[in-house]
C-alpha cells in the first residue's frame, strides 16, 4: 500500500505541474499550495470529484509531513494509514484533507502542518518528564497547571 501512497503523492506533483503550471515539492510551500487548492475544491469541485481527493491529496500532504519531520507510513487498524513521527506523535493525513473538504474553517491542512513541531516538542517534554516521574508527566496533556 505504501507504494500506492507515494505514487498518488507523484500524481499530485505532476498534476499541479503539468495542468496547474505548478511546481510543488514536499515541504512547507507544498503544504501552503495544498491548503489553497483544497479550499477551491471544495467550492467548485463536484461531490464526485471531492470524494476522491482526501487519497491523492492525503497521500501528497503525508509526504510532505514525512519528508519534512521524518516518520514513516503506518496502517492503523482503527483509523487508517498515519504517519508516526515517533512513538509520541502521529498524524492522519487521509484524515484531516478530507475534514479540510468538508469544513471551511478550524481543519486546514496547513495548520496541522506548522502544529507538527510543537506536537514533537510537547511530546518529547512529556517523555523526559515521564521517565524522572514528574507529577507533571502525570496529567493530561491538556492541563496547564
Amino acid at each position: 500500500m505504501e507504494h500506492h501512497i507515494l505514487a498518488n503523492a507523484e500524481l499530485v506533483r505532476k498534476v499541479a505541474a503539468e495542468q496547474l503550471d505548478t511546481v510543488v515539492q514536499y515541504d512547507e510551500a507544498g503544504v501552503r499550495w495544498l491548503d489553497r487548492y483544497i479550499d477551491g475544491q471544495r467550492e467548485n469541485a463536484s461531490t464526485d470529484v471531492r470524494a476522491k481527493l482526501p487519497n491523492t491529496l492525503g497521500s501528497f500532504l503525508g509526504e510532505c509531513i514525512r519528508q519534512t519531520y521524518g516518520g514513516q507510513w503506518v496502517e492503523d487498524s482503527t483509523h487508517g494509514w498515519q504517519v508516526k513521527i515517533n512513538d509520541g506523535v502521529s498524524v492522519f493525513p487521509f484524515n484531516k484533507v478530507a475534514k479540510h473538504l468538508a469544513n471551511e474553517d478550524g481543519d486546514s491542512v496547513l495548520g496541522l502542518f506548522t502544529a507538527i513541531p510543537g506536537m514533537i516538542d510537547f511530546a518529547s517534554k512529556q517523555a523526559g518528564a515521564a521517565g524522572s516521574n514528574s507529577k507533571a508527566g502525570d496529567r493530561p496533556w491538556w492541563r496547564f497547571w
